[in-house]
Order: C-alpha cells, then sequence, then structure tokens
C-alpha cells in the first residue's frame, strides 16, 4: 500500500512540475522569430485562346456528359427536353447512353483522354458537362 501511494505522490509531483514550467516561462518576456510561408505555392497565370462559341445551336450537336454523380443526368436530361424545345434542328447525343463506361468520374489521365476521345467522336459544337455535387 506504501509503495502504490509513493508511486501515486511521485506521479503528482511529476504532472505538477510539468504543467506548471510553462507557466513559469509564460512571465519571463522572450523574443520570437516568425517566418511567414505562403501555402498557396507559386501560381502562373498565363494567358489562352478560348474557342468560340457558336452564336446559335440551331443545327448544331450538343454532347451532354454526366459523371455519375446524384443527379447529374435528372439536370441533363432536362436541359436535352428544354434544348429540344426551343432550339431548331438541334442534335443532343446524351454520352452516357451511348458510352455508359463514360459515367464516372475520371479517376486517371488516360481515363479522361479516352473519355475525351470519346466526346471529340461526335465532333461537338458544345459539350455541356454535370457534376451536381
Amino acid at each position: 500500500m506504501r509503495k502504490v501511494l509513493h508511486k501515486h505522490l511521485l506521479t503528482c509531483i511529476a504532472l505538477t512540475l510539468m504543467l506548471s514550467l510553462p507557466m513559469i516561462s509564460f512571465g519571463k518576456e522572450t523574443s520570437q522569430s516568425w517566418e511567414l510561408v505562403n501555402p498557396e505555392g507559386i501560381v502562373r497565370v498565363e494567358p489562352m485562346k478560348v474557342n468560340l462559341h457558336p452564336s446559335t445551336l440551331e443545327g448544331k450537336t450538343v454532347v451532354l456528359r454526366w459523371n455519375g454523380k446524384h443527379n447529374g443526368d435528372n439536370v441533363l436530361n432536362r436541359v436535352a427536353e428544354m434544348l429540344s424545345e426551343q432550339v431548331k434542328d438541334v442534335k443532343i447525343v446524351k454520352l452516357w447512353e451511348t458510352y455508359p463506361d463514360t459515367v464516372m468520374v475520371s479517376s486517371s489521365q488516360e481515363k479522361s483522354k479516352d473519355i475525351a476521345k470519346k466526346v471529340a467522336s461526335f465532333k461537338p459544337d458544345l459539350v455541356i458537362a454535370s457534376q451536381t455535387d
């Protein structure tokens, strides 16, 4: 019993010392040196040429691309309905119906290139993608 009491007493003393040391150092003035680092890194913005958008979608091909996230297909189906109602002779391609293997968030550069090739095979005038997160 005495040994156990002795161990507890030593533990309490050690904890008291450890907890009081930071308080002792707060009372003293110490100089600090800080180095500010920008976590964003270096960003280079280079001008790029943006492709021209068609002035009208009449007679154009529009590819709709869904990445498989919840309700994205519902959004794109509604876009397809509205385009069909409002634009004369528009050709709408639902990529997920033609190529079901494109219904995914691309996990690699190779898969992204494969999806891009499938989109490009339709020679679209416009591509609309739905992320719906």
